[in-house]
């Protein structure tokens, strides 16, 4: 790893929890109907729970999952073995690893047995405590909860944070047929702000998704989902008054590039010059809120209108992800990318790829990685 002057903070890494122990460690009130591991048409290993496979179904209707690849990182067991990850980082140049998972993390919010839900997600969070605690100083864990039910995702994002040291919350655009400016999700959002959290928006793999339904070509459903349901997603949490509602909160929209967010802003704007009665509450326009402190957002490393968006937008607002270990991740060289970037000044590539994410998940400071 090269000497590097700032240490660098992967806002969005990924862990893969297909083969936990589900059985043997879910509650024994639901221990009969435990994910377990499964393989789809192709023999592709998905979770198996609720009689579908997870986390992307299949079927008229569903999109197609999976679909060949051109492209994919480099093979790695990093996403379920920590000593390994821990290795991986080394070698990207990356010093501290915020993680998210893969399979039931982006499923569990579209279980239909609540209390399935709930006891799945306490199985995950505490095996990613597991994973984390292996090196606690560089792996963070972001909890998983049962959005659809939030009375139960308010007890368990206070167990993920208060017992378990997790530094953020991951959801879906949507949940239990709710959008992310339901009223029910209110004590969600209260206790987040609480406990001084931000709630991490990535999208997972629930039907309705975004266009989903029109398509079966994979590249037409990857396409479509992550960008739109993101979009639909900050709007909710904008234009139906979520900020205003917690001015303490703090939000991230990961995993669908940045190039939507000047777009964005200004259609949103556009329509509160001339509807501003349909949302009262808002004592802004729209754009304000999208560059306050309180919004944060992804890029992905090689993203040609970056400095565009960064000036538009505001640098203080973009966070590094490398996506490790999917395969739209250019590991192991995801680092060195946005290094040899000529377009971005040493002061922009540090707020982005540590300042930012620091803030973001209030982490403490840590020293960088030694040279190799």
């Amino acid at each position: 790893m090269a000497a590097q002057n700032f240490p660098v903070i992967d806002a969005d890494g990924h862990v893969q929890e297909l083969h936990i122990d589900w059985a043997g460690r879910i509650a024994p009130e639901v221990r009969d109907r435990a994910p377990r591991v499964g393989r789809n048409k192709q023999g592709f290993p998905m979770l198996l729970a609720e009689g579908k496979l997870w986390p992307k179904p299949e079927g008229p209707g569903l999109g197609q999952a999976g679909g060949a690849r051109s492209r994919k990182p480099a093979e790695t067991t990093g996403m379920w073995d920590p000593v390994r990850r821990l290795q991986d980082m080394d070698l990207e140049g990356i010093d501290t690893a915020v993680l998210f998972g893969t399979t039931l993390f982006l499923s569990l919010a579209f279980f239909e047995d609540l209390d399935l839900a709930a006891a799945s997600a306490r199985v995950y969070n505490d095996w990613l405590a597991e994973y984390c605690a292996t090196d606690p100083r560089r792996l963070k864990g972001i909890a998983l909860v049962p959005l659809q039910d939030p009375p139960a995702a308010v007890a368990e994002l206070r167990h993920a944070v208060e017992d378990l040291g997790f530094v953020g919350v991951g959801t879906p655009a949507h949940a239990g047929g709710r959008n992310l400016d339901h009223p029910d999700l209110d004590p969600f959002y209260a206790e987040a702000e609480r406990l001084g959290v931000p709630v991490c928006v990535h999208v997972g793999a629930g039907r309705p998704a975004a266009a989903a339904e029109r398509f079966d070509n994979p590249f037409m459903v990857h396409v479509t989902t992550h960008a739109f349901e993101q979009m639909i997603g900050a709007m909710c949490v904008v234009a139906g008054g979520v900020l205003e509602r917690h001015p303490r909160l703090k939000v991230a929209f990961l995993e669908a590039g940045a190039g939507w967010v000047p777009y964005w802003m200004e259609r949103l704007d556009e329509h509160y010059e001339y509807m501003q009665p349909a949302v009262p509450w808002l004592t802004r326009e729209p754009s304000d809120y999208l560059r306050s402190s309180q919004v944060y957002y992804s890029f992905e490393p090689d993203e040609r209108t970056l400095p565009f968006v960064l000036q538009f937008v505001g640098e203080d607002r973009f966070v590094f992800a490398s996506d490790y270990n999917h395969s739209d991740c250019k590991f192991p060289d995801t680092v060195r990318h946005m290094r040899a970037r000529t377009d971005l000044a040493p002061d922009t590539l540090r707020r982005v790829m540590s300042e930012n994410a620091r803030a973001l998940y209030a982490l403490q400071p840590a020293p960088a990685a030694a040279p190799s």
